[in-house]
């Protein structure tokens, strides 16, 4: 039997209205956060995530899906369970309510998360783009980041700028836990499967969650943060667009890829640099 997921525009409008649609002892009389007539809201594939400040002023991250993850139940208990354990900067807490929020009727659950304050990946490259030393600060953050991922087992599944927030501390936390695997999880379907720019074509062919889901778009963000501390000029191209440097087409066609070709011909430093990594 096939779960039926609300729209976009029910869950915007069942968490304008939230003081009714929404069950919860903990978010009671809270509500989400406008501006002007306009409600903040993220929204990706499968979710959309709304700023909310609780009623003791707490400011918190609402998350409901729109579309179906596969086991999203277990998977969030299994995660919120493990991640409170590790107890990890790189991640944030959450917490999965069953039946939280009710629309058409139907009641659905959310996820509740702890809110991070922090500037997308995109975000921080658009306003530190001609400081070379601040984004190599980031690139080896990165890596300290998704070296500590490996030797723990853990693969985020999505790493895209979007997911990967930098807080005015220069800390880096991993967000959205959709396509993430833990030892846990091992066996479950690979269902959310990253935005085409940062993932290898073969992983729209990937089966099951692994700890090596990560490898390709680990690559493609160390890389492209190199590229862009020695070739600022090169960012304009790509800023307005949902890659960080490369395209799915690149991937696909590399012989054809200006920018491989770009940097085949002129960067003999950042291929040495990607090989010490």
């Amino acid at each position: 039997m096939s779960i039926q997921f609300p729209t976009a525009t029910e869950v915007l409008s069942a968490m304008r209205n939230s003081n009714v649609s929404l069950k919860l002892k903990e978010l009671e009389n809270g509500s989400v956060i406008q501006k002007g007539a306009k409600t903040i809201l993220y929204s990706g594939g499968y979710s959309i995530v709304f700023p909310y400040n609780k009623a003791n002023g707490e400011k918190v991250a609402v998350r409901c899906w729109v579309a179906d993850i596969g086991e999203a139940k277990k998977r969030s208990q299994i995660l919120s369970t493990h991640l409170a354990k590790i107890d990890s900067p790189y991640f944030v807490g959450f917490k999965y309510v069953d039946s939280a929020i009710l629309i058409n009727g139907i009641f659905n659950p959310l996820i509740i998360m702890e809110w991070i304050e922090g500037q997308t990946l995109k975000d921080f490259l658009n306003e530190n783009i001609n400081d070379k030393n601040k984004i190599i600060s980031v690139a080896n953050k990165f890596k300290d980041m998704v070296r500590y991922f490996h030797e723990n087992n853990i693969a985020h599944g999505d790493l895209q700028h979007g997911n990967i927030l930098i807080k005015k501390s220069g800390e880096l936390v991993a967000i959205d836990y959709d396509s993430m695997y833990v030892e846990e999880l091992k066996g479950l379907p690979d269902n959310v499967k990253g935005l085409p720019g940062y993932q290898h074509p073969a992983r729209q062919k990937n089966q099951t969650l692994s700890a090596k889901l990560d490898y390709f778009s680990e690559l493609v963000i160390y890389l492209g943060l190199l590229v862009f501390a020695e070739m600022p000029q090169l960012w304009y191209k790509y800023e307005g667009t949902n890659d960080l440097i490369f395209s799915s087409e690149d991937f696909i066609n590399p012989n054809q890829s200006e920018i491989i070709r770009t940097l085949s011909m002129s960067n003999n430093k950042l291929i040495a640099e990607i090989g010490r990594a």
